[in-house]
């Protein structure tokens, strides 16, 4: 996720520095932001030259005071593991100026929860990106109990200016909006595939050509009022009792974990990648992305 968000920063004039914890780290984000810069070029994003004059605003180093020290506003993307964040986000809160935005990438933890070790607590937000951060408009900016109302205006204000849709969360809750709308459609998705109901293959194809598609023009709650919500209450005391609501993932996915089918990585999950390269697989994934992208932007 880091080397996505670099990329966005680097879209702009100005210093960005990119903090990981080895050398090999850095070249294979830097390598990575190289290889989208110059999709985003095939798919007409950006032109040619510019692919060059973003790479020259990276600023890779392995020395985290270096990277944060004059810093005006920082994202953080370590993994998600809340004592690996808190203890960054203590770190950084000492090194960084004190009028810097800290903000976290975090997609499961609260704000709260995050700056737990921060003096500054006001200064903290949340950014959440979804993956590839550098293609999706998305980004979901939410408070801490303590966050300042200038820390939230200035991160919108932020997002908007690199060309994002940034949503606005008034309270702290764990997953933001979309994780939690995406969350109840996975739980529902992998209940149908262990009950034997549809191939993994047929649940996904019904999801991207019926009501995939249909988000791309109006979201859930839109639909609903073009429908009708009187239709919406008739259906939802029908269908909603039937639903699966466990209270975690099923058994047969953790099942899976324990033995080691853990998706394209491990070359099985749900769909058997077996035989494919993970990187190729990725980009093919994301160049897919960016031409959907370059497509929606020359109709605006």
């Amino acid at each position: 996720m880091g080397h996505g968000i670099a990329q966005i920063f680097a879209s702009r004039p100005g210093v960005v520095r990119l903090y990981d914890i080895s050398d090999e780290t850095l070249e294979i984000a830097l390598n990575r932001i190289r290889s989208s810069l110059k999709m985003f070029a095939r798919h007409g994003l950006i032109a040619d030259g510019e692919v060059e004059t973003c790479m020259d605003r990276l600023y890779p180093t392995t020395v985290l005071e270096e990277a944060v020290v004059d810093a005006s506003f920082l994202v953080e993307a370590a993994p998600e593991e809340l004592s690996v964040k808190q203890e960054l986000f203590e770190i950084i809160d000492k090194l960084a100026p004190d009028d810097a935005i800290l903000a976290t990438n975090t997609s499961g933890f609260r704000i709260e929860d995050v700056s737990k070790k921060v003096r500054y607590k006001e200064r903290v937000v949340g950014s959440h990106f979804f993956l590839p951060a550098q293609v999706i408009p998305l980004i979901e900016v939410s408070r801490g109990p303590l966050t300042s109302d200038r820390t939230m205006d200035i991160t919108i204000e932020l997002w908007k200016s690199f060309g994002k849709e940034p949503v606005r969360l008034e309270y702290d809750v764990p997953g933001y909006i979309a994780n939690r709308l995406q969350g109840a459609i996975v739980r529902e998705a992998t209940s149908l595939l262990s009950k034997g109901i549809a191939t993994a293959e047929d649940i996904d194809r019904a999801v991207r050509m019926s009501f995939g598609l249909r988000y791309l023009v109006s979201g859930p709650l839109e639909q609903r009022d073009l429908g009708g919500l009187d239709l919406h209450v008739k259906l939802g005391t029908a269908l909603w009792p039937t639903l699966d609501v466990s209270p975690g993932p099923h058994q047969f996915v953790k099942d899976m974990v324990s033995e080691g089918k853990l998706g394209l990585k491990t070359g099985q999950g749900f769909i058997d990648w077996s035989g494919l390269d993970p990187e190729e697989v990725r980009e093919e994934k994301t160049e897919a992305l960016i031409k959907l992208m370059s497509k929606i932007k020359e109709q605006d």
